[in-house]
C-alpha cells in the first residue's frame, strides 16, 4: 500500500487588500466605541506581526452591513468563487483535470450553507457529479488537518484515486463591533482566503502523510469558539488561548511520538499562525527555534489569520521558499475551537 502524498497546494486571496494602517483608519472613522476601545485598536494594529490582510468585499463599507441575509449571500458567492480558484490552481499544479478528482472534503466555520461549498465547487470547478463529497463545519482554525486525514484515508482505501481538501473562510462576514477586547483583537487579525490540497497515492514529489494525532479538551471549550448573538457569529477569544494552544499541541505531539521519538533536531514546523502570541507560546513551550517559524510568521504578516486555510498557506510557503530535502520530517499542526489541536507527521519525498 502506497503512502498518500500531498501533491500540490493551491491558494486564493480576494483582490481587496488593506494594510493594517488603512484598516485602522477605517475602523477609527466608522466603528465608534469608547476612547479605550480606540486605544486598544491602535495598540493591537500597530504590532508588526500582521501588516496586510485580504477581504472578500468590493469596499470596506461591506463590513458594516448588518443584514444577515446579505452577509450569508456574500459568504456563499465570494466563498464559492475563492474555493474554485484555489482548487483549480491545485489541480493544475498536480497535473490533474477536474474529472480526475474522486473525493472532495471542504472545511469552513465562518458561515453556514446547505448544501455546503462542495455543491458549488462540483459545479464551478467542473468536477464529476459522481465525485464523493463531504462538508466539515464548525472545527474552527484547525479543520484542514482533520480534512487531510479524511482525504488520506480515502486514498489509502481506494488505490489509484485522487482526493482534495478545500478550506475556505470569510472571517469578514463575522465582524461584530463593540467594546469587547476579544472582538477588537479578532477584528484586527482575522482575514479571508481559501486553500486547496491534492492528496494522491501516485509517486510524485511532495510531503508524504505518515501519521496523525488529535487532542480535544472540552473543558476549555469556552475559551475559543463562536457563539450566537442575535443570529450573528461572535468570536470568543480568551486571554489564555496561547497557553492552551501550547499545552494541547504538546499532547498531540506526544501521540505522534508513541511509536518512535520525534527527531526534534531535524523537524520542519508548519504551524497555523493563530497570532503572534500563539506562536510565541508554542515556540517557548515546545522548544522550537525562532527561525523554524519563519513560514508561519510570513503568512501571518502578509495575510493575517484566515482560520482553517492558513496552515495550508504555510505549507505552500515552506515547499516553495525553502524546499526541504527528501527524507526531511515535518510537523503540520493547527488548533482552534474545541479546544482542540490537530497534528500530522509528514516526510518530504522526491517521488521515487
Amino acid at each position: 500500500m502506497r503512502t498518500p502524498v500531498i501533491a500540490s497546494i493551491g491558494t486564493a486571496l480576494p483582490p481587496m487588500k488593506m494594510t493594517q494602517a488603512e484598516s485602522l483608519a477605517y475602523i477609527l472613522a466608522n466603528f465608534g466605541g469608547r476612547d479605550g476601545t480606540k486605544a486598544l485598536y491602535k495598540r493591537v494594529m500597530s504590532n508588526p506581526s500582521v501588516q496586510t490582510r485580504h477581504f472578500a468585499m468590493d469596499n470596506p463599507d461591506e463590513a458594516m452591513e448588518m443584514s444577515l441575509d446579505a452577509r450569508n449571500k456574500r459568504f456563499q458567492v465570494r466563498g464559492a468563487a475563492l474555493s474554485c480558484e484555489a482548487l483549480g490552481q491545485a489541480l493544475v499544479s498536480a497535473g490533474l483535470k477536474p474529472d480526475g478528482l474522486d473525493f472532495l472534503v471542504t472545511t469552513t466555520c465562518t458561515g453556514y450553507l446547505c448544501p455546503g461549498f462542495s455543491s458549488y465547487i462540483v459545479e464551478g470547478a467542473g468536477l464529476r457529479p459522481g465525485t464523493a463529497v463531504f462538508d466539515i463545519a464548525g472545527m474552527g482554525c484547525g479543520a484542514a488537518v482533520p480534512a487531510l486525514r479524511l482525504a488520506s484515508d480515502f486514498v489509502r482505501a481506494n488505490p489509484g484515486t485522487n482526493a482534495a481538501v478545500v478550506s475556505t473562510e470569510l472571517c469578514s462576514t463575522t465582524m461584530v463591533t463593540d467594546d469587547d477586547p476579544q472582538l477588537i483583537i479578532s477584528n484586527s487579525i482575522f482575514a479571508d482566503g481559501s486553500a486547496a490540497a491534492i492528496v494522491t497515492d501516485r509517486q510524485v514529489p511532495g510531503p508524504r502523510i505518515m501519521d496523525f494525532s488529535f487532542q480535544t479538551e472540552p473543558a476549555s471549550r469556552e475559551s475559543l469558539r463562536f457563539r450566537s448573538d442575535r443570529g450573528y457569529l461572535r468570536n470568543v477569544l480568551a486571554k489564555e488561548v496561547p497557553a492552551l494552544t501550547a499545552g494541547a499541541l504538546g499532547k498531540a505531539l506526544a501521540g505522534l511520538s508513541k511509536s518512535a521519538p520525534l527527531p526534534m533536531d531535524r523537524l520542519r514546523w508548519i504551524l497555523h499562525p493563530g497570532g503572534a502570541t500563539v506562536l510565541d507560546a508554542i515556540r517557548d513551550g515546545i522548544g522550537i527555534s525562532e527561525e523554524r517559524l519563519a513560514s508561519s510568521r510570513s503568512i501571518l504578516r502578509r495575510c493575517g489569520n484566515m482560520s482553517s486555510p492558513t496552515v495550508l498557506f504555510v505549507l505552500k510557503e515552506e515547499m516553495e521558499i525553502s524546499p526541504p530535502a527528501p527524507g526531511t520530517p515535518a510537523i503540520l499542526a493547527a488548533y482552534g475551537a474545541g479546544f482542540a489541536a490537530y497534528a500530522a507527521l509528514l516526510e518530504f519525498g522526491d517521488g521515487s
